[in-house]
């Protein structure tokens, strides 16, 4: 005969059978919720950067899609610009708004007398030169190398339209848009003694004046 101990441990062994069987089956069911498998249906249609992957379509469907994704993406790729093609656009607007005109102005607002040079030209330093051994004027020409201002070849090009002088140097004095000549017309007014009373002349207003004084020589004696 079973004694009533032995009864009590196969019950409880029971028990402890049965409430881990019920334990796993929750577990199961639970990682096979609705949930998670709509994530994962929902996971066998991707778009992603470079493809569009539809678990309907066969391969070549697919592989076409693919390569439509993949134009569309390099095309997209080439409408990006690189700093460098930026750099030159905004230069390129920067001079289109460049008021020529109003600049000219400018420059001669500071000085009756203007010459446009450029630093490497050997007419421009002849010129230069000429004018600095020879003539004390005041005020002082204002001299504008185009070479190295920002926007000299747009200059350049306006002072051939207006001056009808192209090249460098140009002289401009007084209020006149008329140029006054380069080196070798300056250097020939030089030679003839002109240029001082003519630098005089062109360059004086009634708001302005410009003087011009011409240095002597020191003597040998």
């Amino acid at each position: 005969m079973i004694s009533n101990k032995k009864i009590r441990l196969v019950a409880i062994s029971a028990v402890l059978i049965l409430f881990i069987i019920l334990f796993f089956r929750t577990s199961s069911k639970s990682e096979l919720r609705p949930e998670t498998l709509n994530n994962d249906s929902k996971a066998q249609t991707l778009l992603t950067s470079n493809n569009l992957i539809d678990s309907k379509n066969d391969d070549k469907v697919d592989a076409a899609i693919n390569n439509e994704i993949s134009k569309l993406n390099n095309d997209d790729s080439e409408k990006v610009l690189s700093p460098e093609k930026t750099q030159e656009d905004t230069t390129e607007k920067s001079k289109e708004e460049f008021d020529v005109a109003k600049a000219l102005l400018e420059i001669r607002a500071l000085s009756p007398m203007v010459i446009f040079s450029k630093t490497y030209c050997p007419y421009s330093k002849r010129l230069k030169q000429l004018l600095k051994d020879n003539y004390q004027i005041t005020p002082e020409p204002t001299i504008v190398e185009l070479d190295r201002h920002g926007y000299g070849q747009n200059l350049q090009d306006y002072l051939e339209e207006t001056t009808g002088r192209g090249t460098v140097p140009n002289v401009l004095v007084g209020s006149s848009l008329e140029s006054r000549g380069g080196c070798d017309d300056i250097k020939k007014l030089h030679d003839e003694g002109k240029l001082q009373s003519l630098l005089i002349e062109w360059g004086s207003t009634s708001s302005k004046k410009l003087d011009v004084k011409k240095i002597e020589a020191p003597s040998n004696s």
